[in-house]
C-alpha cells in the first residue's frame, strides 16, 4: 500500500504494510512541490499534479493499487464538543449536526470526530469530542486526482488524526502526558496536545516571513510564539495539569535553540522517537514521513471516525451513502431532536435537564436501541457491497451497450485539444469504449495542459495521462505520450432532441 502525506510544498510518499498493528516500510520518497499548485490543501492544477506524483512513483518503481492520505490546511476547523453518550452511525450524525450549529458551517464540510473522553455536567455524563471539519472540496481534489492515477483511494485524513495512531501506540509517549507535540515546517506549524492517552486539542497555523518582518529566525519565532499560545490555553483550560513536555518532529533545525528556550521555564524538550511497532525506517528520515506512516494504520471505529471518505458516504455523498441514509432517516431524525433537545435543556431548571436527560439515557441505553443501531451498522456493511458489485455490473452493461465509435465529430472534438501546440498525433484507435491516442511534441510541458484541455471540454469520462517518454536525440527534443479518455454516452432522450432539430 501507498501512503501520502501532502502539504501545500511536499508530498511524501511511503511504500509499505500494515498487519496486526505494525507498520513495515518497504521505501520513500520526497517530492518538492512548486508555490501555487496546492493552496491551502486545495489542488489547483489536478493533471499536473497527477502527472508529477505518476513520474515520482515510475522513478522510485514504487507501484501499487491502493493508498492512503494525510493531508495538512488552515482550512481545517477544529472543535472540542460535548456529545450524549452514542454509538456508531447516531454519534457521527450528532457531532455533524452539532459542528453545523455551533460553527455557523454548511454541509459543504466533511466533518470527523475523535473520542477524547468522558465529562459529566451536572450530574449527566457525557462524551467529549474533538471534531475536525475540511472542505469537502479539499477531499475531492484528491479524489479527482487518484482517479487519474487510477489508483483506488481507501482512506482521506487530516495529519493531526494520523500523527495521533503513533503516539496513542507507543507507551513511552503515555508516561509524558500531558504532552504538547509539535510539528515544525518552513510554511507552517502544527501542535497537538494530549492528556490521558488521548488527543484532546489540535492546532493548525501557516507561518510567512513577512508576518515577522522577512526576519531570517521567523521560523524559530513563530513556533515559540504558537507554543507560548498552547501554555497559556492549556493554563486557562486546565490549570491543575500543565504541559510539562514538548515533542517535536519535522524540520527540526532550530531544535537547540528551542530547548534552551523552554528549559528556562522547567519544560522538558524531546524528538519525536520511533516506536517498536514501526520497522524498516533505517534507510529515511523517520520524523519527516511520520505523518503518512500514521496514514497507514487502520481506523478504531469505536472512538474514532476520521476517514473523510467514510464520513462523505454517511451524509449522501455517494451512491451507496445516499441509499444508506435512506435507510437510516428515523435514527438521524432522533439525533437531530436530541442535539435539540440537549441545548434547550441547558436553559431550564436542574431538576428538569436531571430527569429530561434520564429519559433519553435510557432509550439510549435500552435493548431496542442497541438492537436497531446494530442493524443500520450492518446494512451499511451490506449496502456498500451490494451498490459495489451494482456499479461494476452496471459499467459492464454501459460499455456492451454503447459500442461508441470514432465518427468525424468525436475525431473533431479531440484534434482540437491538441491545436495550438507543437504536438503531432501519431496513432488513435478505440478499444472497449476508451479511445487511446498518441502524439509526440518538442515541449514536454504540453501533454499536461493538453490532458487539462480534454477535462475542461468536458465531453469524455476517465481522462488517463500517465506522462510522457523521451524519443528524440541529442540534436532534436521529441517526447512522445499516451492519453486515454473514455468517450460519454448521451442520453437517448438527448439524441432524439437533436434529431428532431435537424428534421426542422
Amino acid at each position: 500500500m501507498l501512503s501520502f502525506d501532502i502539504t501545500d510544498r511536499h508530498v511524501r510518499i511511503i511504500r509499505g504494510t500494515e498487519a496486526h498493528d505494525k507498520i513495515k516500510v518497504a521505501s520513500a520518497s520526497t517530492i518538492d512541490l512548486e508555490e501555487g499548485l496546492i493552496v491551502n490543501g486545495h489542488i489547483k492544477d489536478i493533471p499536473r499534479m497527477a502527472t508529477i506524483i505518476n513520474d515520482e512513483l515510475k522513478r522510485k518503481k514504487m507501484a501499487d493499487k491502493e493508498a492512503v492520505i494525510s493531508i495538512s490546511s488552515n482550512l481545517v476547523i477544529f472543535k472540542e464538543l460535548h456529545i450524549p453518550k452514542a454509538k456508531g452511525t447516531q454519534l457521527l450524525s450528532m457531532v455533524q449536526n452539532q459542528m453545523q450549529h455551533t460553527m455557523g458551517i454548511a454541509d459543504d464540510y466533511s466533518i470527523s470526530y475523535t473520542i477524547a473522553g468522558e465529562v459529566e455536567e451536572d450530574g449527566v455524563q457525557a462524551l467529549k469530542v474533538l471534531a475536525t471539519a475540511c472542505p469537502f472540496e479539499v477531499v475531492d481534489c484528491f479524489r479527482k486526482v487518484f482517479s487519474m492515477l487510477g489508483i483506488g483511494l481507501r482512506s482521506v485524513a487530516v495529519a493531526c488524526n494520523t500523527i495521533t495512531r503513533i503516539i496513542l501506540t507507543d507507551p513511552k509517549m503515555k508516561a509524558k502526558m500531558p504532552m504538547l507535540l509539535v510539528q515544525i515546517d518552513p510554511n507552517f506549524v502544527s501542535l497537538n496536545l494530549y492528556e490521558n492517552n488521548q488527543l484532546t486539542f489540535s492546532r493548525f497555523a501557516s507561518i510567512d516571513p513577512v508576518d515577522y518582518d522577512n526576519s531570517p529566525d521567523y521560523i524559530y519565532e513563530a513556533v515559540n510564539e504558537n507554543i507560548f499560545r498552547m501554555f497559556q490555553f492549556q493554563k486557562q483550560r486546565n490549570g491543575d495539569n500543565p504541559i510539562q513536555n514538548v515533542v517535536f518532529y519535522g524540520d527540526t533545525t532550530e531544535y537547540i535553540r528551542l530547548t534552551n528556550a523552554l528549559e528556562q521555564m522547567d519544560i522538558t524538550t524531546s524528538l519525536l522517537g520511533v516506536p517498536n511497532n514501526i520497522g524498516g525506517y533505517e534507510n529515511f528520515e523517520f520524523q519527516a514521513y511520520a505523518n503518512a506512516i500514521g496514514a497507514m494504520f487502520r481506523n478504531n471505529k469505536e472512538s474514532e471516525r476520521i476517514n473523510l471518505l467514510e464520513v462523505d458516504a454517511a451524509v449522501g455523498r455517494s451512491a451507496a451513502g445516499a441509499s444508506f441514509a435512506a435507510s437510516v432517516g428515523v435514527a438521524a431524525l432522533v439525533s437531530i431532536a436530541l442535539v435539540a433537545g440537549v441545548t434547550v435543556f441547558f436553559n431550564i431548571t436542574k431538576s428538569q435537564y436531571q430527569a429530561d436527560t434520564a429519559e433519553i439515557q435510557a432509550w439510549l441505553d435500552s435493548a431496542e436501541t442497541a438492537q436497531r443501531l446494530a442493524a443500520v451498522d450492518a446494512m451499511q456493511e451490506k449496502v456498500n457491497k451490494v451498490t459495489s458489485f451494482r456499479d461494476g455490473v452496471q459499467n459492464a452493461i454501459n460499455l456492451y451497450e454503447a459500442h461508441p465509435v470514432l465518427d468525424t465529430q468525436v475525431v473533431s472534438d479531440i484534434r482540437a485539444n491538441y491545436e495550438g501546440t507543437s504536438a503531432e498525433i501519431l496513432s488513435m484507435n478505440i478499444s472497449n469504449g476508451f479511445i487511446n491516442v498518441i502524439a509526440s511534441v518538442d515541449d514536454n510541458t504540453e501533454p499536461a495542459a493538453i490532458a487539462a484541455k480534454f477535462v475542461e471540454q468536458d465531453i469524455f469520462d476517465n481522462i488517463t495521462y500517465t506522462g510522457f517518454n523521451f524519443a528524440g536525440d541529442e540534436a532534436v527534443d521529441v517526447y512522445e505520450f499516451q492519453l486515454t479518455a473514455q468517450m460519454r454516452e448521451i442520453p437517448e432522450e438527448e439524441t432524439a432532441e437533436e434529431t428532431a432539430e435537424e428534421v426542422e
